[in-house]
């Protein structure tokens, strides 16, 4: 029995010394990757990043590899990693590394279960399943706080917007969510239901008219707070008066980073919108 019990014990150092080996040093493809391997508690190995991973703010002392569209495969490689982690997005630079018998673990930050998933991926590759479970178990804990908040209320139909065109001038459309996707999913969380049934790539821009033909009772919009002013985003919605998202005073423009990586901060968006939508006196809001 001792003999058993010490085979085991050898073999399970054996193993955690593997998984420390292939992550010993690991490139993130981006921002949302880079924040899962910070809360695993990783960040100290990881050598390479992208220039747009600009959280925890630690992330910015990491070597950048390029941007999404563009990396450096030359920069990639000369950091001898031993594992890269990128999105579905990032299969092309997959297929470069083969040559380079680099490993690389895909993950799918398009949805909340595809986020989720990423956690056990990185715990079981890195060794940190059981810190991996406790942050799943935290987001299930926080999800549930977010539901109770509107719990048996009629839901509240809802316009998100992610980009716009023509600098919001009168002639403008904006880009909004569909039925698919990381907005999609954190919605039903809150409450409310998506205006936009279709796919987002069938129904990419939005006209006035469309607008206002949907009548939204809530309207999100996303903005980069480096390409939009806020309170001209804000101001944008006064025109849309007959609209009730407008008329009821529940427009909220969101500029907080999160609020546009599909990545680990999610459940800090449903909890601001949770506020949002609950307060008992609604106004139009810019953060």
């Amino acid at each position: 029995m001792r003999v058993l019990l010490l085979v085991l014990a050898l073999l399970c150092a054996h193993i955690a010394r593997a998984e420390e080996s292939r992550c010993a040093r690991i490139v993130s493809m981006a921002p949302s990757v880079t924040e899962v391997v910070f809360d695993l508690g990783l960040g100290d190995r990881l050598v390479g990043v992208t220039r747009f991973c600009r959280y925890p703010p630690e992330a910015a002392r990491v070597r950048s590899i390029g941007g999404f569209f563009d990396v450096s495969l030359e920069n990639l490689v000369s950091l001898k990693p031993t594992l890269v982690v990128g999105l579905r997005e990032n299969q092309e630079v997959e297929r470069n590394l083969r040559s380079f018998k680099i490993p690389m673990l895909v993950v799918d930050h398009t949805s909340l279960a595809g986020i989720k998933a990423s956690y056990e991926a990185v715990g079981r590759a890195c060794g940190v399943e059981e810190l991996a479970k406790a942050k799943l178990q935290s987001f299930a804990e926080r999800e549930e706080r977010v539901r109770t908040l509107r719990h048996g209320a009629a839901p509240l139909r809802t316009l998100v917007v992610v980009g716009r065109t023509h600098e919001g001038s009168d002639a403008s459309g904006v880009y909004v969510s569909g039925s698919d996707g990381f907005y999609a999913d954190l919605l039903p969380l809150l409450g409310l239901t998506n205006v936009n049934k279709d796919p987002t790539i069938s129904l990419p821009l939005l006209s006035a008219e469309g607008i206002t033909a949907l009548s939204p009772e809530v309207i999100v919009e996303i903005v980069n707070r480096d390409d939009v002013v806020k309170e001209d985003a804000a101001a944008m919605w006064t025109r849309y008066s007959s609209v009730p998202a407008v008329r009821d005073g529940r427009v909220f423009v969101l500029s907080e980073d999160y609020a546009s990586i599909p990545g680990p901060r999610y459940i800090l968006l449903a909890e601001l919108l949770a506020q949002k939508v609950t307060a008992p006196s609604p106004r139009q809001e810019v953060r």
